[in-house]
């Protein structure tokens, strides 16, 4: 789950990221323009795919599913558990920490139902993106006006996911990770290496 998070929060920095560069950068983009409209739609399409896949209240091992094997097995949450797993001794400082409880859980459930976005992830994964809906198919733009997703809706999918996972991830062995790309740079390097090389050329 970890990964696949890792995977998505990628997709969507690159993503943004060849949007905020299209401003400076677009005379380099246009050395090569279908590969960027259609790497930029690919990455549209994953990112539609990949938060339904992870965020979809049926989806088998997205965070709903991780969120009812932690509702069966809240025992292996309990503070005694980690302490127990770890060696902690008494009085350590990350055992001063809320029980997981069934509240939490519910709370966490209800915290992704609230997610603005989903509904549009969902509308645009079934009526395009994973299936042709024969009325968006022949008109897009019917996509466009019945949906909306904004960077801000990107950035609180990623949170809200990350809090989940460290919340029982610390729960359970004090493991924190970090959900965020690592690559976002190589696109900077590439464009600037391209304009550089544009600037000496002229």
């Amino acid at each position: 789950l970890k990964d696949e998070l890792v995977f998505l929060a990628s997709l969507i920095v690159i993503y943004k990221r060849l949007h905020v560069r299209h401003h400076d950068r677009i005379d380099e983009m246009n050395i090569a323009p279908a590969f960027f409209q259609i790497t930029m739609t690919a990455l549209f399409s994953c990112i539609v795919i990949w938060v339904d896949k992870l965020f979809d209240e049926k989806s088998e091992r997205g965070l709903f599913n991780f969120l009812g094997f932690i509702e069966n097995n809240r025992e292996v949450f309990d503070t005694k558990e980690l302490q127990r797993r770890r060696g902690y001794p008494d009085g350590h400082a990350v055992l001063k920490r809320e029980q997981i409880t069934y509240q939490t859980i519910k709370s966490d459930r209800e915290s992704i139902k609230q997610l603005d976005c989903l509904e549009s992830i969902k509308l645009l994964r079934d009526k395009y993106y994973a299936h042709f809906d024969k009325e968006h198919f022949f008109d897009k733009s019917k996509l466009i006006n019945e949906t909306s997703c904004n960077w801000s809706d990107f950035d609180a999918i990623i949170k809200l996911a990350s809090n989940i996972l460290n919340n029982y991830s610390s729960s359970f062995d004090g493991q924190l990770y970090v959900i965020e790309a690592s690559n976002v740079t190589d696109v900077d390097y590439i464009l600037d290496y391209l304009h550089k090389y544009r600037q000496t050329e002229n």
